[in-house]
């Protein structure tokens, strides 16, 4: 009996979410030229993933917020491009007792607007 008492405690004082935000077809936090975008043209890296985080202990926050930016740059850095082909975004929480977490995560295919180029257009490096 008492071990239920110690399990119906925790499940009281614990919760958490995890919500999927829909809608989105394309999304970037960076300047991308549209008209360069040529889908048959341009490189796209398959399913890369990015997150920003937070944990508290004791009320006392370990970074700073999370944000959905954050995750959408981090997403784009691991595929070295500019913009996010049908993201996949969500938002995590969760709670026991005195520690918290919190995040943002998006998954997606990433595309470099500028790999479209011909080879006219890509300037030769030079090295002196």
């Amino acid at each position: 009996m008492k071990k239920l008492g110690i399990v119906l405690a925790i499940a009281a004082l614990s919760f958490g979410c995890t919500v999927h935000q829909r809608g989105f077809t394309f999304i970037s936090t960076k300047n991308v030229e549209l008209s360069r975008v040529d889908m048959a043209r341009t490189q796209v890296v398959r399913d890369r993933k990015g997150s920003d985080s937070r944990f508290w202990i004791l009320c006392i926050p370990f970074a700073g917020s999370p944000t959905l930016e954050n995750a959408v740059n981090d997403c784009l850095k691991d595929g070295d491009g500019d913009f996010i082909i049908s993201p996949q975004i969500s938002s995590t929480g969760w709670s026991i007792f005195l520690f918290s977490y919190g995040s943002w995560d998006v998954k997606g295919d990433v595309g470099n607007s500028l790999s479209n180029k011909s080879p006219e257009q890509i300037q030769p490096t030079t090295v002196d």
